[in-house]
């Protein structure tokens, strides 16, 4: 008995060795101790926080909702950065343009329901500023046989997307429609799912152009019971956007010092709450500006808010060609933050992306402050369609960080499958913990590029 005791006794400390000394030396850490960080990597990541970030993109993408471009939503949304950026303690600029180009004029459409349910829509343009209460009735592919003869006139045909939009509105008032709803079914090139648009048909009656998701939900609701609503459809022209800007001067006085900017545009398309799109990319840009609002830099920091992103960078586009030839020379990098929070699980790697492929100093030194928090997910890559890329066209170093799946190149990388859709919300499709790891690696990184040496932080650990 004594000697099964002192079996188990000995079984027991060997047991407690192993787990104490043996297994955390065999165990891969998935990241840096915060410990062992740079002191100047710590400064920054411990104080930027993903919970005040989400609270920005909450305020966008719920609070305030959808915002195409110059409209009354992105009104309020340059108002909301304003208002956070003052509260900072910033001077801002907003930056006031035309919205121009093959986008400039928007149609827009809004299902409405009985409890006060809005969804949003795009519009034929001809149906503009038409309005109509009435039941829906699903009708397939929008052919003849699609309609029973005896149904009743005044209803609102709900049609799949397939068919050219002459014949189905055609065929829809022949049977007696006074409104036409065509759901989206084209699949984006990287399987993304159908957003709103504007079904390109000349007509006398409101005919909207729903998402895919809206399609779906509606043929739900029919199915289950009469559903009723209110098709209500408007033409926008002459929008105004801005650009909302905030700058911390260097900490030395400098006023030629070099200028670093902090981007996201703030808009999102028409039917789209935009959180990741770019809720998250704005969040990032108040977020920054709290955390580095205190510290010593020696480089000049802006942070803007691009408006009208999504209608051919037009916001970017204004800002690049204000800028003096001083400013342009001045300017030595630009972080700019688009779709960063992702929960798609196909999208694997944060990106720091330029449009020719070429690295420079914003990704080289994304690519340092990853490794030494630990994180190998961020991948240099070819990209274009953001913010970065008038910059690029200016001769700035600029780059793009985004999530991306694939290939990671233009001929073959994946997105997210809610990019563009109603279903771009917190809930569906954003990554608490892949919004932290975009905050960490950019904050560390332009901290990195602008801040003052100091001493203290330099010799702590070696600078990478």
């Amino acid at each position: 008995m004594m000697m099964l005791r002192r079996r188990s006794l000995v079984l027991l400390l060997v047991i407690a060795f192993i787990f104490t000394f043996v297994a955390p030396a065999l165990a891969a850490p998935e990241s840096v101790a915060p410990q062992a960080l740079p002191a100047f990597d710590q400064k920054v990541v411990s104080r930027v926080s993903v919970d005040r970030a989400m609270e920005h993109v909450r305020a966008l993408s719920v609070d305030i909702g959808s915002r195409p471009a110059g409209l009354a939503n992105e009104h309020l949304a340059a108002e909301y950065i304003s208002d956070v950026f003052e509260g900072l303690g910033y001077d801002v600029e907003l930056q006031e343009f035309t919205v121009t180009g093959y986008r400039a004029n928007v149609n827009i459409g809004n299902i409405i329901f009985d409890d006060g349910t809005i969804w949003e829509t795009g519009a034929a343009t001809d149906s503009a500023g038409t309005s109509i209460i009435g039941s829906v009735y699903h009708a397939g592919m929008g052919l003849p046989e699609d309609y029973p003869a005896d149904i009743e006139p005044g209803f609102i045909a709900l049609v799949s997307r397939g068919n050219p939009f002459t014949e189905i509105v055609a065929n829809a008032k022949a049977a007696g429609a006074a409104g036409v709803i065509i759901y989206n079914t084209s699949f984006g090139g990287r399987g993304n799912y159908p957003s709103a648009f504007d079904p390109n048909v000349s007509t006398d009656i409101p005919v909207l152009g729903a998402a895919w998701i809206h399609g779906t939900r509606l043929i739900d609701m029919v199915n289950e019971g009469e559903v009723i609503v209110d098709l209500e459809t408007a033409r926008y022209t002459n929008r105004v956007s801005y650009n909302v800007i905030a700058t911390k001067p260097a900490k030395n006085g400098n006023e030629d010092a070099p200028i670093v900017a902090v981007t996201g545009h703030y808009d999102s398309v028409v039917g789209s709450p935009g959180a990741n799109d770019n809720g998250s990319g704005t969040a990032l840009v108040l977020e920054l500006a709290r955390v580095l609002k205190s510290y010593n830099t020696d480089k000049e920091i802006r942070f803007i808010a691009f408006g009208a992103e999504e209608v051919g960078l037009v916001g970017a586009n204004r800002y690049v060609q204000r800028l003096t030839d001083d400013e342009k020379a001045r300017f030595m990098a630009v972080f700019n933050a688009d779709m960063i929070a992702t929960n798609h699980p196909n999208v694997t790697h944060l990106v720091a992306a330029t449009p020719n492929g070429v690295q420079h100093i914003v990704t080289d030194s994304a690519a340092a402050a990853g490794a030494r928090l630990g994180d190998s997910s961020l991948m240099p890559t070819t990209f274009g369609s953001s913010d970065h890329v008038p910059f690029h066209n200016a001769g700035i170093p600029a780059a793009l960080f985004i999530w991306l799946g694939g290939d990671l190149v233009p001929s073959s990388y994946e997105i997210e499958l809610f990019y563009h859709t109603p279903q771009d919300t917190i809930e569906e499709n954003m990554s608490l913990e892949r919004f932290e790891t975009a905050l960490n690696i950019i904050s560390a990184a332009v901290f990195d590029v602008t801040r003052k040496d100091v001493p203290a932080l330099t010799k702590s650990k070696i600078r990478n």
